[in-house]
Order: C-alpha cells, then structure tokens, then sequence
C-alpha cells in the first residue's frame, strides 16, 4: 500500500504481506506474557484499532492514540497491553503519516519503553526510520522504502551506509541486503490494480 506524505514529496511504502496483518495476534514472541496486560481493554482497543485499515479513519485512528498516550503518559507497552497490544499501537504510530508530531512524541515514549525493556527494539527502530524519512534525514536501520522513478522498491537514504549492518544485527535483523531483496519480491508479487477503461 502506498500513502502520500505531505509537503516531502515523496511517496512512502508500506509493504505488508497478506499474512502479516492475519498473524498479527500470533506474533512469536521470547517476552512472557503470563501474567497478562495490566490494561485488556485498552489492549482489545489497540488491536482493533489496527486491524481498521480505512484511509478514511486514519485521522481518527491517529486522535485515539494521542489520547491514549495523554491518558497512560507512556508508550502502551508489553506489561500495559501485552505484546500483542503493543505491536498494534506501535502500527497505528507507524500509520500516521499526516501527524508528524505524534509520531515524534510516539518515538520519545517508545525509546524510553525500550529501556525499561517494555517494548520491542525493533519497532523503535522503524518509527525511527520513519521519522527520521519525514523529516527529510536519512535513516538509520534501513527499514523504509520509497518508490522510485520507474515504480520499483528504493531504499530511503542511509546514513553511514557501512555501519547499517552492524546496528541492523544489535537490534536481531537481518543484514540490510537481505532485507533490501525481501521488500523488493513483495513489492513485485504484489497484486495488481486494477486497470481502468
């Protein structure tokens, strides 16, 4: 799917395998999560939140997470709203693109989460990315595409293009090269729109 961002220029893209969006509450996780999510409600609305995928509800999916930051004061993380919980909010921060300045203050508390070992560090790292792409900045982890001028998959800049490996695998991904050829096959299996006239 791609979405239009703003006065940048440029389009951003999201690619998601079908099966991703199904298995998002199966998600393997190493994080116990016996004990339950603090919040189940806010939990079941995360979840439904992210799984609504209407362009049209976006603004509103947006002004919900605000309130939930203003009204938790911190990232929704795993012991809030378990793993599950936290992967959709962590989508919906992803998703609004037309609110640079929540993604900002999602970035901060999501950062902050990481470091209490509440949140998983590779979200971090592609809101990271994102951020850093709507600012104008290179990216640090390599996890955002842009299309190019002939329709296909190109990496958004990075920044010290020797060292993305190196924080690619602190973080337990893989290195960007593989990364870089799996978005480029999805991009291509895509499915086709459909053509007019």
């Amino acid at each position: 799917m791609a979405n239009e961002v703003g006065s940048v220029g440029y389009m951003a893209v999201t690619v998601v395998a079908p099966e991703s969006r199904r298995n998002l509450f199966s998600m393997p996780t190493n994080r116990s999560t016996t004990a339950g999510p603090r919040d189940p409600t806010l939990r079941d609305e995360l979840l439904a939140l992210a799984a609504d995928t209407d362009p049209e509800r976006r603004t509103a999916r947006a002004d919900r997470l605000w309130s939930i930051l203003d009204d938790s004061e911190c990232w929704p993380g795993w012991q809030l709203v378990g793993v599950d919980g936290a992967h959709a909010a962590w989508l919906l921060a992803q998703s609004a693109i037309d609110d640079s300045g929540l993604q900002h203050r999602c970035l901060d508390l999501l950062e902050h989460a990481v470091a209490c070992d509440d949140a998983d560090p590779v979200h971090f790292a592609f809101l990271a990315d994102r951020v850093r792409m709507n600012d104008g900045l290179d990216q640090l982890y390599g996890s955002q595409f842009v299309l190019g001028a002939g329709g296909e998959l190109e990496p958004w800049p990075v920044d010290d293009p020797v060292a993305v490996d190196a924080r690619r695998a602190r973080i337990g991904l893989p290195p960007f090269a593989a990364h870089a050829a799996a978005m480029a096959a999805r991009w291509r299996e895509r499915p086709s729109p459909p053509r007019s006239g």
